[in-house]
């Protein structure tokens, strides 16, 4: 007999010369190795010596007899299965080693060759099975004592019959103080124990347990009488007819006090931006009411000083010399400056940002209404324009108006040797409206791409080029304020085309 290629080793304990000369005989035909012991104290030497697969061993030797002679091989055996041979008068003494450990027993002379075989294997197997079965015990007993997680388990009286080391420092409660007595007296607060009492009638009876094969939060109770917040996940373990229920607890005292601390600061956070929300627009309307007053209290007094420059050219014109005409013209350049410098302003700052989108408006009408508003500049400069099919977009009229109008007039404005060549298109992508402006103009170095948005920012002398700076300042805050995008793509002397996104209207 063999198993994996190897023979099995039988120590045949048998003080009978003729029995033992039978058995083994038999035995070596099926293929064991068969080592003969006449006595009890020989076969303990035998097995100080060796480590047979399976002992056969005889209860009635010369210097033992009856379950004694179990008793005190079955201590050297260890985990070497043993299988008894009896007589028919102590069938009885038999049936009590395998109460105490025996894998089976023979009565001599009884079973055939093939039966003692059959028995020496199933020993075997049963007895290899059985150490798999401890040693996995064993360490599913180490991993649940070394979880980090408590670890409790009760069986179907709802007595406490597993508890970890965790659960020991958890809990405060010793193994041994808490086995045998019930969650309801150690770990479940006072007021919550008749719904835990219930719960588990509930469970025992067949029905779907509130906590079961799910993860909760709870109080548990310390020994100490403290309540503490856990997790735990609870799950029932069957074993024949028996029912275990076991959980996984974790103190989640540290984690709570966390969640705590951070709604406690997102609530102070919340106060705050609310509180900055509303500083921000008593600041806004303050400084919008300001831009009114001072745009109205500083044009009173450039519309005076133009009025007398005018007055100096008509009254004294042939009077002056060449730098006293070059002088009022400063003056008159000047102050017709500051009337756009304020006007910007004050544009810019009446744009505000929208909670809600503004009813459709059709962007090719509003470009029809532009062209014919830069009309003249348009034929000075013999430019082209031409465009796409312009989308509705849900944008106010005026604002469009301002927008296109402040982009075209740069396209015409910052044209190159050529004639102005302006194309407009617009395309839907990502859920946007994305319009280009593209023209041969002057261009712009792509260093200053972010920079030209800034309110005043010029990149070339006001001497050639007229205006305030503020025209695509303004385009930003407009675009902005609809939630899209402005920029510009540009080299020197290759043109530029300006890019901004709308939002789609969502009727169409």
């Amino acid at each position: 007999m063999a198993v994996n290629g190897n023979r099995l080793n039988v120590l045949l304990v048998e003080d009978s010369p003729l029995q033992a000369m039978v058995l083994k005989a038999s035995l070596s035909r099926e293929g064991f190795i068969v080592d003969l012991a006449a006595s009890l104290s020989e076969a303990l030497k035998r097995l100080s010596l060796s480590h047979p697969d399976v002992v056969l061993l005889d209860l009635s030797l010369p210097d033992s007899s009856g379950i004694v002679t179990f008793e005190r091989l079955h201590e050297n055996a260890g985990a070497i299965p043993v299988v008894v041979l009896t007589g028919l008068d102590d069938e009885n003494v038999a049936l009590n080693t395998l109460k105490q450990g025996a894998q089976d027993y023979l009565v001599k002379g009884r079973p055939s060759d093939e039966s003692v075989i059959r028995c020496l294997q199933y020993a075997i197997e049963r007895k290899r099975i059985e150490t798999q079965l401890r040693d996995s015990e064993r360490k599913t007993a180490l991993i649940v004592d070394n979880a980090y997680d408590a670890f409790i388990s009760i069986d179907e009286q709802g007595e406490i019959c597993g508890w970890n080391v965790q659960a020991e420092s958890t809990f405060g409660w010793s193994r041994q103080e808490v086995l045998g007595r019930t969650l309801a007296e150690t770990i479940v607060p006072e007021r919550l124990r008749q719904a835990h009492r219930q719960g588990l009638e509930r469970v025992k009876s067949g029905g779907a347990g509130a906590i079961l094969n799910q993860r909760v939060e709870m109080s548990a109770r310390h020994k100490d009488g403290h309540e503490f917040p856990v997790e735990l996940a609870v799950f029932a373990v069957e074993s024949g007819l028996n029912r275990t229920y076991c959980a996984f607890v974790h103190d989640i005292t540290e984690r709570k006090a966390l969640e705590e601390k951070l709604q406690s600061l997102n609530a102070e956070l919340e106060l705050r931006v609310l509180a900055r929300t509303a500083e921000l627009e008593r600041s806004n309307q303050e400084l919008q009411q300001f831009a009114k007053i001072a745009a109205h209290d500083l044009q009173e007094p450039l519309r005076a000083i133009q009025g007398y420059v005018d007055l100096l050219l008509r009254r004294y014109a042939g009077k002056l010399d060449s730098d006293g005409n070059e002088f009022l013209g400063f003056i008159s350049d000047g102050s017709k400056r500051m009337v756009q410098l304020i006007q910007g302003v004050l544009a810019h700052c009446r744009i505000k940002t929208r909670q809600r989108l503004s009813p459709p408006v059709d962007a090719g009408d509003v470009l029809k209404e532009v062209l014919s508003n830069l009309k003249a500049a348009i034929d000075e400069s013999s430019a082209t324009v031409e465009c796409d099919s312009l989308p509705p977009v849900p944008i106010e009229r005026f604002e469009l108006v301002q927008l296109l109008q402040n982009l075209l007039s740069n396209a015409i404005k910052f044209c190159g040797a050529d004639h102005p060549r302006i194309y407009v298109s617009a395309l839907r992508k990502d859920g946007q409206w994305l319009f280009s402006i593209r023209d041969n103009g002057i261009g712009i170095d792509q260093r200053h791409a972010e920079r030209i948005f800034d309110m005043f920012a010029r990149l070339n002398s006001k001497s050639r080029y007229s205006g305030a700076g503020i025209g695509l300042a303004i385009c930003k805050k407009i675009v902005q304020s609809y939630g899209g995008e402005i920029w510009v793509v540009s080299q020197p002397d290759q043109g530029a085309t300006f890019n901004f996104t709308l939002p789609v209207d969502s009727t169409v």
